[in-house]
């Protein structure tokens, strides 16, 4: 999963409440960036990111929303915030009882901020903190203004430039922050799932890694699948997904389907990518399907591969169909290739048990019928119930002349109904989707 970069902050700004002028900015950078400052040479008020008087009381806003993240969207531009508001009858009895504040921060409308909100929050905390120990913020303004001022201007360029800062506060108290990318969660891992590796997770690892995972990484070899992994490691099963799902997270792993020849895959419309130079796809796959020494093949021909997968053909019959063995590729890299660029997709079996009202077939093992509900395929029945795809299509009473249609119907039948000759019948359909 690649990372593109933090967004970049536009302005910082430091808002109180005062008992006479409402909310109020007390400190901005870049200055004149939220409220209007006067220019010297023309006496003309800056031009301003936002209308801040628009907004005014959700920078300051009702009780409920304090020490929650507040974010509001203004004339392109994203405020984010998190307003504190502290009680105290003696040191704040020429503020009503109350002092009310907020440091926040201003992003491109469209940004991703995600990154940033861990880092809001803590400031809150921390500038909370500063205030109930030394008065930070609203002590005399001779000697507050100079300093809150400082600490939001480093922020401003430190968080920019170097997406960290260290702000020494005074003799006990520093500002310590930092980004961190965040990435979406994971998608739910299955035992019948392979993963493959897009870095070298063997040399990543160190003794200081979680003992499941340095046993679950070592056995990733892009041919077993999770339910594989956890036995050979001798983990449970539900350990051995959250691990997959956690090199996952910072993408070490991706997951793809077990490759059997009795597969079948079609083309996607993304398959033109192979000629866009944007992608740099043709050379990567070149470089990554043909066998060691061997000489390559053109990009045209490669194209030609991929759109002769379709629907009703297996990978068995699309490598006699194409001369695969004339052309020193490996099959099963050309396959985890296009699944994995989203060239192609694989086509799954869906067994669905219905009634019909004839008898033909034999019986359904017991073991299978909590299965034939359609939202099974059957890469996860073989899984769980540890068979072939030909001992399944036994079971079921299919043969592969069968999977020729898209749709089609199976007869089988519960052996107990071969008494009730004219009564509905079971029977198993399959879709190919």
């Amino acid at each position: 999963m690649e990372f593109q970069g933090f967004p970049r902050i536009h302005s910082i700004f430091y808002a109180v409440f005062d008992i006479i002028k409402g909310t109020v900015v007390k400190h901005q950078v870049p200055e004149g960036s939220i409220t209007p400052q006067m220019q010297d040479a023309l006496n003309e008020p800056t031009k301003t990111l936002i209308d801040f008087e628009s907004i005014s009381e959700y920078i300051i806003p009702k009780k409920q929303l304090y020490k929650r993240l507040v974010t509001i969207c203004t004339n392109g531009y994203k405020v984010m915030g998190c307003p504190v508001v502290l009680h105290d009858h003696e040191k704040y009895r020429h503020f009503r009882n109350e002092f009310r504040f907020n440091l926040c921060f201003v992003f491109e409308q469209d940004a991703e901020t995600s990154s940033y909100e861990a880092v809001v929050r803590k400031l809150s905390r921390v500038l909370e903190g500063l205030e109930l120990e030394c008065n930070f913020l609203s002590k005399d303004v001779s000697s507050e203004s100079q300093t809150v001022q400082n600490v939001i201007e480093q922020l401003f360029e430190d968080l920019n430039s170097y997406c960290e800062c260290q702000i020494p506060i005074n003799t006990f108290n520093t500002i310590n922050l930092k980004l961190f990318p965040t990435y979406p969660n994971p998608r739910t891992v299955y035992d019948y799932q392979v993963p493959v590796c897009t870095v070298d997770v063997k040399k990543m690892m160190n003794p200081n890694w979680d003992i499941t995972v340095q046993k679950v990484a070592s056995l990733i070899n892009g041919i077993h699948h999770v339910k594989r992994i956890a036995e050979l490691a001798n983990v449970k099963g539900e350990w051995a997904r959250q691990s997959m799902e956690h090199m996952m997270y910072y993408g070490c792993i991706i997951m793809t389907d077990i490759f059997q020849y009795s597969n079948v895959y079609a083309v996607k419309p993304e398959i033109t990518r192979l000629f866009d130079p944007k992608y740099g796809l043709a050379q990567e796959c070149l470089g990554y399907i043909m066998l060691p020494n061997a000489p390559e093949i053109s990009v045209e021909r490669v194209y030609a591969l991929y759109c002769g997968l379709k629907y009703g053909l297996t990978v068995k019959d699309w490598m006699e169909e194409q001369q695969l063995s004339s052309f020193y590729i490996d099959e099963r890299r050309v396959i985890s290739f296009g699944v994995i660029k989203g060239l192609i997709y694989r086509v799954h079996k869906y067994p669905i048990l219905a009634i019909i009202n004839k008898y033909t077939g034999a019986t359904i093992h017991p073991d299978i019928i909590p299965y034939l509900d359609g939202k099974h395929h059957y890469d996860e029945i073989c899984t769980d119930l540890e068979c072939s795809p030909q001992e399944l299509n036994e079971q079921l009473g299919c043969t592969q002349q069968q999977f020729e249609q898209s749709k089609h119907v199976v007869d089988t039948v519960y052996e107990d109904d071969k008494q009730n000759e004219g009564q509905p019948r079971w029977c198993v359909q399959f879709i190919f989707r």
